[in-house]
C-alpha cells in the first residue's frame, strides 16, 4: 500500500499507521482503558453533542490560536499530557515525544511514572515543561524531583492525585512502566497540594479534577491550576466524560484559576469546543502516542500541526478572529430530547 507523504496525513492516519508498527504490547496499553471501556468512549463521544454556528461574512483568514499559560506564550493551547507509558513505544520514544513536542513549540507535561527524569525530559527539549508528581512515589522522591524541576526552569509542578486506584486495562492493573513493580494507589488530600506549595515556588496544578467539590478543595489548598481529567478512562468505569464536567468546574473556580482538559482530544474543532466551554487549554495523550508510534519525533509533531490547522478553520468558519475570543456562544448543543439549541 503506498502511503501519503507525512506532511499530507491526518490523525486517523498516524492511528492506522501507529496500530500497525507499534509493539502490541504498546498499542493493547494506549488503546485499553478500565473494564468496560465506557469511559474512555464517552470521553470523545461527548464532544460530539456540540455542532458549530457557521459565519462566512467576516475578514478572518488567519486566526491566532496561541495563548499565554504559566508565563510561557504558547502557538496552540495544546500541551502534551503527562504519559508515563510512552516507553512502551520504543527505547527512544520519550525522547522523540520532547523532541516533536520541541518542534512544534508546545508545552509538555511530564509525569514522574516516566522513565526519563526531570534531568532527562531538559537535556531532551528546550520545550516549557510542567512536572506531575504521583504521591504513591513518596514525599522525599516528589520533593527531589520537584525541586530538580523548579531548578532546572520548569514552568510548574503539580500532583496526579486521581490515582486513589491504580490504572486499569481491562480487568487487570499493569505493572509500572518506570520500574515493574506492581502499582499502588494512594490517598488523595488537600494537605498534599500545602505540602508541595511549601517545597517549590512554581505555580501548582492538580489533575484529575471531576467535581466541583474536588475544585473547590483543591484551590483553596492553594492550587494554582486545575485539569479536569478522568485519567482517560483508565481509573473509573462509567465515569462521566472530562468535557461534561468541564462547565461545572469552570462555573466553580474558573474565575480563580486556569482550567485544563484532558481526556478525549481527537481534533482541532475539539480544542475549540473545549476552549468554548471555558478551559484556558487542553492536554493530548493518545493522539501523541499515535504520532511517535508511526514517525517519531516528524509524528509528534505533525500532530500539532494537524490540530493547528484544524483549529484555524473552524475559527475562520465560526467568525472568530482569535482563541482568546472563542465563547459558547459559536456551538449549538444537540441534547438528549433531541432538540436543538444555542
Amino acid at each position: 500500500m503506498i502511503e501519503k507523504p507525512l506532511e499530507q496525513m491526518g490523525l486517523r492516519e498516524l492511528r492506522d499507521i501507529a496500530r500497525r508498527t507499534m509493539p502490541a504490547e504498546a498499542w493493547h496499553h494506549f488503546d485499553g482503558a478500565a473494564e468496560t471501556k465506557a469511559t474512555f468512549y464517552r470521553n470523545p463521544r461527548a464532544f460530539r453533542q456540540y455542532m458549530f454556528r457557521q459565519r462566512i461574512f467576516h475578514d478572518i483568514t488567519d486566526p491566532d490560536i496561541g495563548i499565554e499559560l504559566f508565563g510561557h506564550k504558547l502557538p496552540i493551547p495544546a500541551i502534551t499530557a503527562p504519559v508515563g507509558s510512552f516507553s512502551l513505544i520504543g527505547k527512544d520514544a520519550e525522547r522523540e515525544v520532547a523532541e516533536g513536542t520541541d518542534r512544534a513549540g508546545a508545552m509538555m507535561f511530564v509525569s514522574q511514572a516516566a522513565k526519563f527524569n526531570p534531568r532527562d525530559w531538559r537535556n531532551a527539549s528546550k520545550s516549557p515543561f510542567v512536572f506531575m508528581a504521583y504521591m504513591n512515589r513518596g514525599r522525599e522522591e516528589v520533593a527531589q524531583y520537584a525541586k530538580l524541576a523548579q531548578d532546572l526552569g520548569f514552568a510548574a509542578a503539580g500532583i496526579t492525585m486521581d490515582t486513589v486506584r491504580p490504572v486499569k486495562i481491562g480487568d487487570e492493573v499493569p505493572l509500572s512502566t518506570k520500574d515493574g513493580k506492581p502499582r499502588k494507589g494512594h490517598k488523595s488530600s488537600p494537605k498534599d497540594i500545602e505540602w508541595l506549595k511549601q517545597q517549590v515556588s512554581l505555580p501548582v496544578i492538580v489533575k484529575g479534577i471531576m467535581s466541583a467539590e474536588d475544585a473547590h478543595d483543591a484551590v483553596n489548598a492553594g492550587a494554582d491550576a486545575l485539569v479536569v481529567s478522568n485519567h482517560g478512562g483508565r481509573i473509573l468505569d462509567f465515569n462521566r466524560a472530562a468535557l461534561e464536567v468541564l462547565p461545572e468546574v469552570v462555573a466553580a473556580v474558573g474565575a480563580q484559576v486556569p482550567v485544563l482538559l484532558d481526556s478525549g482530544i481527537r481534533s482541532g474543532g475539539d480544542i475549540v469546543k473545549a476552549i468554548a466551554l471555558g478551559a484556558k487549554a487542553v492536554l493530548l495523550g493518545r493522539p501523541v502516542a499515535w504520532g511517535v508510534g508511526a514517525f517519531g519525533a516528524r509524528g509528534v509533531e505533525r500532530v500539532f500541526a494537524i490540530l493547528a490547522e484544524e483549529m484555524q478553520r473552524v475559527l475562520t468558519m465560526t467568525g472568530v478572529a482569535c482563541v482568546a475570543d472563542v465563547s459558547q456562544s459559536i456551538l449549538v448543543c444537540d441534547d438528549p430530547g433531541g432538540r436543538w439549541r444555542r
